[in-house]
């Protein structure tokens, strides 16, 4: 029923947005216009469009509009009693429909060059684009700013993805909401079962991902899948929130907790199970080895993939190159601070891991330990914020909340990550640290982490763009991986221009090691996707380099095995910054205001890399202008 009625909204809004495009009349010279100079039918007709495009989207994916905080009135339907539709049917429709909506964007009359609207245009018709490049190799998953080969994977899949969210942030504040909890409970095992199909049918296809791969996502699946039913995360989230409700008499509760239980006996864990199962059938036929090379055009797929997350025209065979180039600058910047610091004896990787090794550097395998290091990395977000002034014109009112990940995510969740606030302001930003190992934490890596993730890096990026941006909802929904990384670590460089580290000489070697990790992650990615190296060699590179345990390597190089090209965006994203910073420092100079250049990058929002440079150039050229 629900896919019935999804697809036919998916029409209507589809439709009316090409007959929207192709029933636009030329605007005349008289016409009345806005600020911008855009004939006000046009811009009309270009807002609705964009409204259209997002309503469509959202229609496909009521998990996102959930995650957004959105309203039912935006998204345009009751998005929170339903699950994404996971089916290769969905998958096929999924790329129709993009192709419909990039033929809207593309036939659109353009507004006034350099209004807001053309860039939001321009920055939405690149997205469509990019995805459509992804598409037509026709298997994996393939998003509006991401795009995998594989169905599911050890991050990712219906079978982590839908507790996360039903535990994070699926609102339970009245009784409908807890019906639809339990409505999307139901809809869970076939959620599971869908993936489970399509990775079955990718294979026979020739797309497969990697034994180890594959059998780590058997032993997820297992974890996942545990009983007693009583115990279950599903039911104990339930259970936790099924109070808050005021319009939830006695009685329903009792019945939808009841509920709960019965869906997770006697349909969740089976559907758990049967996945396991299924992981470790398609692991005996897997490669044992990583890389995309391997897969049907798979060297064309690596080339999409990298064009996607960083630029176009970006050539495999050059990051490598200019990852080598890099990690060697940078181990003579670490090996002179670490000889500084007394550290002196060894090879800099060596001596990295002495340093991790020193007693001083450890928190605790305890509760209080773990207290103790989130404890930490509040203070020095405070740090940050209260030294952001001479850089950000204007800090956010938005604040960020630091918090380990929970223990039932701890196996299937990156080390780190920051998820944005909601749309609705219920929550804040938050950023999540993965605690299971506390060795990977020594004390001197944690500023430059604090630093990406909050203050100066992705929440205050995000958080400016939600309250200064003005975006519409269609750009809201789209992340440009070479920006918003590119902008996370070019935050960690930041934070040693403002003088940071200069009380913190450890954490500065944190720092410079943070940078030679992005570097050699650039040879990592392309060595694996085009130079195809095995897992090990890949693992033995990271570590003897970084300085960095081989068990957080090895995450590492799985993570790229199943996201080709996403981890070159980091250096690239970041270099393009500082290029730019320092071709307006060029340009300007004693008139340069670093705060100003800021104000450019981030008010923009997400946006491809060569978007960020016509506006950078577009800021300066001004200026150069009214100069002469």
């Amino acid at each position: 029923m629900f896919m019935q009625r999804l697809t036919s909204f998916q029409k209507r809004v589809a439709s009316a947005a090409i007959g929207l495009a192709m029933a636009l009349p030329l605007a005349t010279c008289s016409a009345p216009v806005d600020d911008a100079g855009t004939p006000r039918r046009i811009a009309r007709q270009v807002d609705q469009l964009m409204t259209t495009l997002a309503q469509t989207e959202l229609a496909r994916d009521p998990e996102l509009a959930t995650r957004l905080g959105l309203t039912t009135k935006t998204a345009g339907y009751d998005f929170n009693r339903y699950l994404t539709d996971r089916s290769q049917a969905a998958y096929e429709r999924t790329r129709v429909s993009r192709l419909e909506m990039l033929q809207a964007l593309a036939d659109t009359p353009k507004p006034a060059p350099g209004s807001a609207q053309a860039h939001n245009l321009e920055t939405l018709i690149k997205a469509y684009e990019t995805a459509e490049s992804l598409f037509v190799a026709g298997h994996g998953q393939t998003g509006l700013g991401v795009a995998y080969p594989y169905v599911a994977d050890q991050m990712r899949g219906a079978y982590i993805d839908v507790p996360d969210l039903m535990t994070k942030s699926h609102p339970v504040l009245t009784a409908q909401d807890a019906r639809d909890y339990i409505t999307r409970l139901a809809a869970l095992p076939d959620a599971i079962d869908d993936e489970r199909r399509r990775l079955y049918a990718d294979a026979s296809a020739g797309v497969i991902p990697p034994d180890f791969i594959l059998r780590r996502m058997a032993v997820l699946a297992t974890e996942m899948g545990q009983g007693p039913a009583e115990s279950h995360v599903l039911v104990v989230t339930l259970d936790s929130l099924l109070s808050g409700p005021e319009d939830l008499t006695s009685e329903e509760r009792d019945k939808l907790a009841l509920r709960a239980r019965e869906l997770v006996a006697d349909k969740i864990l089976p559907a758990y199970e049967r996945f396991a199962d299924d992981m470790i059938a398609l692991a005996a036929k897997a490669p044992s080895q990583p890389g995309v090379w391997q897969l049907p055009d798979g060297d064309a797929y690596y080339d999409a993939s990298l064009a996607a997350y960083t630029y176009d025209g970006v050539s495999a065979e050059e990051l490598h190159a200019l990852g080598k180039r890099e990690v060697i600058a940078l181990t003579d910047q670490i090996d002179a601070a670490l000889t500084e610091a007394g550290f002196t004896e060894g090879t800099v990787a060596e001596r990295l891991v002495a340093l991790a090794a020193l007693p001083e550097q450890a928190y605790p395998d305890t509760e209080e330990g773990r207290i103790a290091l989130l404890e930490r990395m509040r203070q020095l977000e405070q740090k940050a914020e209260s030294a952001l002034g001479s850089e950000i014109p204007k800090l956010p009112k938005t604040r960020v909340a630091i918090r380990a990940v929970p223990d039932f995510l701890q196996n299937s969740s990156p080390s780190a990550f920051y998820s944005a606030a909601p749309a609705n302001g219920t929550a804040p930003g938050v950023f999540e640290i993965n605690l299971k190992d506390m060795t990977d934490w020594p004390d001197f890596t944690l500023a430059t982490l604090v630093y990406h993730e909050t203050l100066p890096g992705h929440h205050l990026e995000s958080a400016v763009a939600a309250e200064r941006a003005n975006l519409p909802l269609a750009r809201q929904m789209i992340w440009n991986v070479a920006y918003g990384e590119g902008w996370g670590v070019y935050a960690e460089t930041l934070a040693d221009d403002m003088g940071l580290y200069a009380d913190d000489p450890l954490g500065r070697i944190g720092y410079l090691q943070s940078m030679l990790f992005r570097a050699a992650r650039l040879v990592a990615d392309t060595g694996i996707h085009r130079m195809r190296w095995t897992r090990q060699q890949a693992i033995d590179y990271l570590t003897s380099v970084t300085g960095q345990p081989e068990p957080a390597m090895a995450a590492e190089v799985d993570r790229y095995s199943v996201w080709p090209g996403q981890a070159a965006a980091y250096w690239v994203g970041r270099q393009r910054i500082l290029d730019l910073r320092e071709r307006a420092e060029r340009v300007l100079g004693p008139k340069f205001d670093r705060a100003a250049f800021h104000e450019v990058i981030l008010a923009g929002g997400p946006r491809p890399l060569d978007i960020l440079e016509k506006d950078v150039e577009q800021w300066y050229g001004a200026q150069v202008d009214r100069s002469n």
